[in-house]
């Protein structure tokens, strides 16, 4: 499958500008692209850590400083027209509010057994909404024949680890990713066994944007990323904060929609 970014811009982006949205108003119906439903929230509820067994008592307090109380990170929901279902999980408002926490300490990739080791961090925060995702993406994708899961900064992370998960523990289809500006999630003995398992996995990187050269490679924790990376710039200033903001994605997607589709090969 070849990577279109059109697609990625009109369709796949807004439904993480989605999943913010429901973080602010988890009462109202969000913007979403035509012909796209909302099923189910998705809810994180770091209270489920108590039961979870190797996560160090600072990753419990990471899951804690991001998520807080149980909290909205996303939605679920499809287009029946299109016979597509979609998961999409929200980054936080704020680089500071998991960057300033970042470590990394590493664990096994649990939901599925032999599968490598990944950021302790962000396998307790997904662990905290696996629950609420099996119990919900079910329903979200009965009638369709394609899952699209995706993610935009800590939220890229989290739909990398939910992928497996989805396609080894849940009767759906095959997920396919695409993630813009997202870490490196785990190490090498997570990522040759993903790479087998998960045909489709797009990781939209914006130049300047440094979220995606975390955690840094390192000779005793080699962190690796997944997937393909589809390289974009977005012009414009070079702050992170605009670098890394769903705004320059949308602006560098549309850039490389300009320029010769290398992509579409």
């Amino acid at each position: 499958m070849s990577f279109d970014p059109q697609f990625a811009r009109d369709t796949v982006l807004p439904l993480v500008e989605a999943a913010y949205q429901v973080f602010d108003h988890p009462d109202a119906d969000p913007t979403l692209p035509a012909g796209y439903q909302k099923t189910a929230l998705l809810k994180a509820n770091p209270t489920l850590l108590d039961v979870v067994p190797g996560l160090s008592e600072r990753a419990r307090s990471y899951v804690r400083t991001v998520a807080g109380e149980p909290t909205v990170f996303g939605l679920v929901g499809k287009n029946a027209a299109a016979k597509t279902a979609f998961v999409a999980i929200r980054g936080t408002r704020t680089e500071t509010e998991w960057l300033d926490n970042l470590d990394f300490d590493t664990t096994a990739y649990r939901p599925v057994p032999n599968f490598g080791d990944v950021h302790m961090g962000w396998m307790g925060l997904y662990e905290s909404m696996r629950a609420n995702l099996a119990a919900n993406l079910p329903a979200a994708c009965a009638g369709c024949q394609k899952l699209i899961v995706t993610g935009h900064s800590l939220g890229a992370a989290l739909a990398v680890l939910a992928a497996p998960d989805i396609a080894k523990n849940l009767s759906v289809p095959e997920p396919e990713l695409t993630t813009f500006g997202g870490p490196r999630p785990g190490l090498y003995d997570f990522v040759v066994p993903f790479n087998l398992l998960i045909d489709t996995c797009f990781r939209v990187v914006n130049l300047f944007d440094i979220v995606p050269h975390l955690p840094l490679a390192l000779p005793e924790l080699p962190y690796t990323h997944v997937g393909v990376q589809i390289a974009v710039n977005s012009g414009g200033s070079i702050d992170q904060t605009y670098r890394h903001s769903v705004d320059a994605y949308r602006a560098g997607l549309t850039g490389l929609m300009s320029t010769e589709p290398a992509w579409a090969a």
